[in-house]
C-alpha cells in the first residue's frame, strides 16, 4: 500500500472536485509529463514528495498501564506546483497558493503541520512562471 501515493490522489480528487477551483486545471504530475508549451492558463500539478510513518502509539489505561496501539502517525508531504501563463505574472501564483491554502486549512480542514511557498520563478521548458509549493499533512492511521 503506498499511503502517500493514495493520499495525494484523494487531495487531487477533493482540489478537482471543487467549484471554487473551476479556474485552476489540476493534474497528478509526473517528472516525464509533456508539458504544454506555452502556457495558456493556469495548471497546478500535486506530486508525492515523501512520507515519514512514525512508530505505534501508546495510550494510557484508566488503571494508569501504558498500552502500546496499532495507531501510528503518518506525515505526508505533498508538492503543489501552480504554473502559470508569463502574461499572468508571478504574484498571480501567490495569490493562487494562498487560495488552495485556505481551502486546506480552515474549509476541508485538512491536517497541515507545515508548508512552504517559494518565489515564483520561470521554467523555460514550458515557458511558464512556477510557484513551488509543498503541504505537511499529519495524520493518524491505523494499521
Amino acid at each position: 500500500m503506498n499511503i502517500n501515493a493514495n493520499f495525494v490522489n484523494f487531495l487531487y480528487l477533493a482540489l478537482k472536485g471543487e467549484p471554487t477551483f473551476d479556474d485552476l486545471t489540476f493534474v497528478l504530475a509526473h517528472e516525464n509529463d509533456i508539458k504544454p508549451t506555452p502556457l495558456e492558463k493556469p495548471i497546478v500539478a500535486l506530486s508525492p514528495k515523501g512520507c515519514v510513518i512514525g512508530d505505534k502509539l501508546t495510550k494510557t489505561n484508566d488503571n494508569g498501564e501504558i498500552v502500546v496501539t496499532n495507531k501510528r502517525e503518518v506525515k505526508s508531504t505533498v508538492s503543489i506546483d501552480i504554473y502559470l501563463p508569463y502574461s499572468m505574472g508571478g504574484l498571480e501564483g501567490h495569490r493562487y497558493f494562498d487560495r488552495i491554502a485556505t481551502y486546506l486549512l480552515f474549509v476541508e480542514n485538512f491536517s497541515i503541520t507545515g508548508a512552504t511557498c517559494s518565489e515564483s520563478d520561470y521554467d523555460t521548458s514550458c515557458q511558464a512562471i512556477v510557484l513551488r509549493s509543498s503541504f505537511i499533512f499529519t495524520n493518524i492511521v491505523e494499521s
